[in-house]
């Protein structure tokens, strides 16, 4: 336990300073090395693929995903972006061509869906991070932060709701110490804490002479239709690591596992998260 505070606090400290104190870009840059080491253990704790250089294609698509949207930015079309992912099929492509007799076609189709639902829904982050309607940043870095905070509040409130009030088993196949009262708890959770977060961002939009308005009533209906997606990503990265016998993906945060271990709940949020706020402001003036 204590190594998990401990890690907890440092990692908290550290994307402050990401997010607060270092340029947009910083968070691409750490968004990128989230993939990367996500994508790397993803591979090597399921065994399956085997293969340096597509391991090697999968985890460099991964670190060039969360730049793809500002690469398009700064040329001013999207040819770049789809030249890139074209690039990156054909890659896989031609491995499979050349070491066919091998290479099960099967390990490369794994390659390819992993690099897209890892990378691509993670980069969703660093793009939120400058998306606003009205050109504040601000705006950006209150997406992010609710982004984050959604399904790992949700997780914390359905842990502590189902370890005090849990009775029955949720999925005892694929995780069998979430309960269905943990779930709704945690559902709870991730509305409340969501709606507080509108509140304080309110108050700090209003301190600063700014008249918009935080919709906290479409933050609430947003947390509770994202809530569903984070225990999604949970189940799916237990579902990986009860089939490949393990208990973690890997050990680099002490006391959490891997970086996957710490993020899966992110992985259906985050892109679902950028979609909705483009069609349903959340910030209005």
């Amino acid at each position: 336990m204590k190594s998990r505070i401990i890690t907890g606090v440092v990692g908290s400290v550290l994307a402050l300073v990401v997010l607060l104190l270092l340029p947009p870009i910083a968070l691409n840059i750490a968004v990128a090395a989230v993939c990367g080491l996500a994508m790397n253990e993803m591979l090597i704790v399921t065994r399956f693929v085997g293969h340096r250089g597509l391991m090697a294609a999968g985890v460099t698509f991964s670190v060039a995903a969360p730049f793809l949207l500002l690469l398009n930015e700064w040329i001013g079309s999207s040819m770049p972006a789809l030249a890139v992912m074209f690039l990156y099929v054909m890659t896989l492509v031609f491995i499979q061509i050349k070491y066919h007799d091998t290479l099960p076609v099967e390990r490369t189709g794994f390659v390819f869906f992993v690099s897209i639902i890892v990378p691509v829904a993670l980069s969703c982050l660093a793009y939120l991070r400058t998306f606003s309607l009205s050109g504040r940043l601000s705006d950006g870095l209150f997406y992010v932060f609710l982004t984050i905070i959604m399904p790992w509040l949700c997780d914390i409130g359905a842990y502590f709701v189902g370890t005090f009030l849990g009775k029955h088993k949720l999925c005892p196949t694929i995780s069998p110490k979430k309960t269905v009262e943990g779930l709704i708890g945690g559902f709870v959770v991730s509305v409340l804490a969501s709606v507080l977060a509108g509140w304080l961002y309110q108050l700090y939009l209003t301190s600063q002479g700014i008249t918009a308005m935080v919709s906290l009533w479409q933050i609430a209906l947003i947390a509770l239709l994202l809530a569903p997606l984070s225990v999604a990503g949970d189940l799916f990265a237990s579902i990986i690591k009860r089939q490949c016998h393990v208990k973690d993906f890997g050990s680099i945060m002490p006391g959490h596992g891997g970086v996957m271990d710490r993020f899966d709940s992110i992985l259906f949020v985050a892109p679902v998260m950028f979609i909705l706020v483009h069609y349903l402001p959340l910030i209005s003036g």
